[in-house]
């Protein structure tokens, strides 16, 4: 039986396995059973340097897979962030699938063990590099996306953007879900189709400006053109909100901690029956059927999304 409360962290030791280069590991301790010791994974940024805040990029991979075997598969992801100077984090989370609904013993629900483990991950190295752990940027496909949307509605304060894809249940938004930045991507072809319809107009009704795609013929496993979206789509929150990086959040207002970019202030609108996009005005807007309207906060993301109305 899983505890909802993790025990002290280890710090780091000498790892048993082999790691790639600038890639650390330690250890969170949990009460769950499959996951007494999580084992963690910090890469650094090539050119890392003290002196400045540097942002986080968390990849959860998907149901049991290991987290250094996500990042051996995250090469463009990898390259993105030595280009941005990010550091990544990644870890093995382990999981029955038949307790994948059981809120106390998943891993998708991060009030049970997996989201303190992680905040504790997370205070580990803060305190070894500057890392702003109050504006991570999340990334997740399948049983990643499950983890990445709850601990982003568990833990919105943390949370600067996060890119869903291909969830297969969601929990409702609150409303706190307005201050993160959504990314939902769907294969036209998974079950989930209409649950990621579903997540976008409650993440709207409170407040929040999702951008959601779906994919012709996708089924379950993602694409490379979803995998472009969610880079361009995590750089544009990036660059919006650098300047606060290694600001307490609590010292900002509000105000200042919301996204500028909601809704009709954005530059483009998309309609996500026929996937064309226009620049955002009154006219535009009034053409699109309000549940088919997407705003998309700039034109390299509004290009992978769709393509414009002349275009086609």
């Amino acid at each position: 039986m899983a505890s909802a409360v993790p025990v002290r962290a280890q710090k780091p030791e000498a790892p048993a396995e082999k790691l790639p280069e600038r890639v650390e590991t330690f250890t969170v301790k949990t009460r769950s059973d499959l996951n007494k010791e999580i084992p963690f994974y910090l890469r650094v940024p090539k050119n890392y340097r003290p002196g400045k805040a540097y942002r986080l990029l968390f990849l959860c991979p998907h149901l049991n897979q290991k987290g250094l075997e996500k990042l051996a598969r995250s090469a463009e992801w990898l390259s993105l962030a030595d280009e941005r100077d990010w550091f990544v984090m990644s870890c093995t989370f382990k999981q029955a699938k038949e307790a994948a609904q059981d809120r106390k013993l998943s891993y998708y629900y991060p009030e049970s063990f997996s989201g303190k483990a992680t905040l504790e991950a997370l205070e580990l190295v803060s305190k070894k590099y500057p890392v702003d752990s109050e504006r991570l940027l999340m990334q997740g496909l399948s049983g990643g996306a499950q983890f990445v949307h709850r601990f982003a509605m568990w833990m919105p304060d943390r949370v600067t953007a996060v890119a869903i894809n291909s969830s297969s249940w969601f929990d409702a938004p609150n409303a706190r879900c307005n201050q993160v930045a959504w990314l939902v991507t769907i294969g036209e072809s998974d079950e989930s189709y209409n649950a990621s319809l579903e997540v976008v107009d409650r993440l709207r009704n409170v407040g929040a400006a999702p951008v959601f795609r779906s994919y012709l013929g996708m089924v379950h496993e993602g694409s490379g053109a979803v995998d472009k979206l969610d880079m361009e789509f995590l750089k544009f929150h990036d660059d919006f909100t650098k300047k606060d990086l290694g600001k307490r959040r609590s010292a900002l207002t509000p105000a200042a901690e919301r996204l500028a970019f909601q809704g009709e202030k954005m530059p483009f609108v998309g309609d996500g029956q026929d996937w064309k996009y226009f620049p955002n005005a009154a006219d535009a807007r009034e053409s699109i059927a309000e549940d088919s309207r997407i705003y998309l906060p700039n034109e390299s993301i509004a290009k992978l999304w769709g393509q414009k109305e002349e275009e086609q």
